[in-house]
């Protein structure tokens, strides 16, 4: 599961910004006193492009061999329990992450299953009216059709985060992103002695993507919330400690048939020691807010 998890509330697909003036600043800064909201918003904007959809993780997944693990979800009735706007977002973004597995595996009926779990916990955060009884009919009309079921889960995390936005609860949208972080992380992070390389080497640049979510949370004013999530965080980012990632330039060379060949960019070194570290906090973190 290298992680492109392919959340499917696609994180970088947030609507453009209407304003101009200081979204158009050339450089955001983040600081921990929080920062001006239209500079949020495009600093926002920028780290949801940088973080994988639930669905694009499990896509990877599957590309890599990878099989259908139902007991590796977050079971759907530990839901009603979630009862706090931390708990719900984050594992909004938690079920998000299974939801989006469930498609790309063709487990077509757990797949509405857990869109009428996402359901009940939009409920809690005031956004229900997105995942009403026709989307949930529309799924389940289709829940025999992967590429109609992956075009109405990644629309409706799209409207999530859109909405999220328009409420200004931008932070709970920012919640949700990590918790289908983590869960991309911890289904891609399960079977690591089976996993290919491929795999192992989408894992190791996650370390790129927590960067970004790290600057998200502290571009927040202090919240417990936030607080508690930079924490579980500031753990991963212990582990990664041992990925080593080296910017290189890209160069363009011509092939034979005149087409421009792009190479370079980053290079990454780690090794099995330090992925099964980084395992091993990311199944802690998610069982800690999954209970």
């Amino acid at each position: 599961m290298a992680l492109p998890l392919l959340f499917l509330f696609s994180c970088g697909e947030a609507p453009t910004s209407s304003g101009g003036g200081a979204d158009e600043a050339p450089q955001v800064e983040m600081d921990a006193e929080g920062m001006m909201p239209a500079r949020r918003q495009k600093a926002f904007k920028q780290i949801f492009h940088a973080v994988p959809s639930p669905i694009e993780t499990a896509l990877l997944l599957e590309r890599s061999g990878i099989r259908f693990d139902a007991e590796a979800l977050n079971p759907i009735d530990k839901a009603m329990g979630y009862t706090t706007t931390e708990a719900q977002a984050v594992n909004l973004g938690i079920y998000a992450g299974d939801l989006s597995y469930s498609v790309i595996f063709n487990q077509n009926q757990q797949s509405v299953d857990y869109l009428n779990t996402c359901r009940r916990l939009c409920d809690g955060l005031g956004v229900g009216d997105i995942i009403d009884a026709d989307l949930i009919a529309r799924a389940d009309n289709n829940r025999d059709v992967r590429d109609s079921l992956v075009h109405i889960v990644t629309e409706t995390f799209y409207e999530l985060n859109a909405r999220f936005r328009e409420n200004g609860m931008e932070e709970v949208s920012g919640l949700m992103a990590a918790g289908g972080w983590i869960e991309g992380l911890y289904l891609g992070t399960r079977n690591l002695s089976s996993s290919t390389e491929d795999l192992k080497l989408r894992i190791a640049e996650q370390k790129m993507t927590l960067d970004n979510l790290l600057g998200l949370v502290d571009s927040y004013p202090p919240t417990e919330a936030l607080t508690n999530m930079k924490k579980v965080l500031n753990s991963v980012e212990a582990a990664y400690a041992n990925i080593t990632i080296t910017e290189n330039e890209a160069a363009a060379t011509a092939a034979e048939d005149g087409t421009v060949v792009i190479s370079g960019g980053p290079s990454v070194q780690y090794d099995d020691a330090a992925l099964e570290e980084i395992a091993a906090s990311v199944a802690k973190i998610r069982n800690l807010y999954a209970q």
